[in-house]
């Protein structure tokens, strides 16, 4: 317990004497992308979230494909660190003399490194895990100024795609169809309820909407990050390799290498039994309440690129 304690105090002491943002790496002489402060708690990095194979990786490889920004791939630890640092909250921590502040400071301090060096730097570096959008709260504490992004997509593509596409995704049985809606239903709830609770820090984005109306709904979400929008961000496909990299672990590697398209709307048309689709709304109630038809077993997406789309939209909260 000493030992822990005097190490913590140790760190708050290097914490207290280091001003990450004073710092400056210069890599390439005016190429904003490579010439850069530090990272601080009060930049405003964006994360993007979402269920999995709710099309988070589409969405960070357009981010990518803008000049300024970077986000690059999974990190696949920032969720699991944010899980373990949750269980750390606890008395024993506070008796040994660890305040909140310090906790956080050590907490964003390994964040800003992992984020900081996953890739090259950028004027506005950017962040795509999927489950960080379960602890939004616990990323505004750590960073007041982000920016959050939530992916929402209809379930039966989610959960076809992750049995399809074989994706190890923990607390989905892909034996057991009705079981995964259900939990579908859980994480959605959760991620809402947080997103709504953090007005002008996170914007919701249908993939549906995404891809069907792929210019106005970026304009929408360049203005929400305070970017400027660009032409680059409609034709990621032809970026990658040079702004847009890819990390071969991603599942959805493959098909972000592709223009923007709508070939993934149906594709789960057919693939469920009957009896899980009429259960629908009693296992996975935030279908409907996110605008999607579960009367049908072929629904018509064209109303998710209809011009007054959000303008009736009664986002659960």
């Amino acid at each position: 317990m000493l030992f822990f304690s005097m190490k913590c105090k140790q760190l708050q002491r290097q914490l207290e004497t280091v001003n990450l943002s004073q710092e400056v790496l210069v890599f390439g002489e005016n190429d904003a992308r490579h010439s850069r402060n530090m990272l601080s708690n009060f930049e405003q990095l964006i994360f993007v979230g979402g269920v999995p194979r709710s099309g988070t990786t589409l969405m960070r490889a357009i981010l990518d494909a803008h000049p300024d920004v970077r986000c690059g791939g999974e990190t696949m630890l920032l969720p699991s660190f944010l899980t373990w640092q949750a269980g750390w909250r606890t008395d024993w921590v506070n008796n040994s003399g660890i305040t909140q502040e310090v906790f956080d400071d050590a907490v964003s301090a390994f964040i800003t490194e992992i984020i900081a060096k996953h890739g090259e730097l950028a004027p506005r570096l950017c962040n795509k895990d999927p489950y960080t959008a379960l602890w939004l709260p616990t990323i505004q504490r750590l960073y007041p100024n982000s920016k959050f992004i939530l992916m929402i997509r209809d379930a039966r593509a989610v959960i076809h795609s992750m049995i399809e596409r074989k994706v190890p995704v923990a607390g989905y049985n892909t034996s057991d169809e009705q079981s995964m809606f259900v939990k579908w239903n859980q994480e959605i709830r959760k991620m809402l309820f947080q997103c709504n609770n953090a007005p002008g820090q996170c914007i919701k984005v249908y993939y549906e909407r995404l891809i069907q109306k792929p210019e106005e709904e970026i304009q929408r979400i360049t203005n929400f990050l305070d970017l400027q929008y660009s032409q680059q961000m409609l034709h990621h496909h032809e970026l990658i390799g040079a702004e847009v990299d890819l990390n071969d672990q991603e599942f959805s590697a493959s098909q972000v290498k592709n223009s923007i398209n709508t070939k993934a709307l149906t594709s789960w048309f057919d693939c469920f039994s009957e009896d899980t689709l009429r259960k629908l709304d009693d296992v996975a109630p935030f279908l409907s309440v996110l605008g999607y038809d579960t009367s049908s077993s072929k629904p018509d997406y064209s109303m998710f690129a209809d011009d007054d789309f959000y303008q009736f939209r009664n986002f659960y909260s």
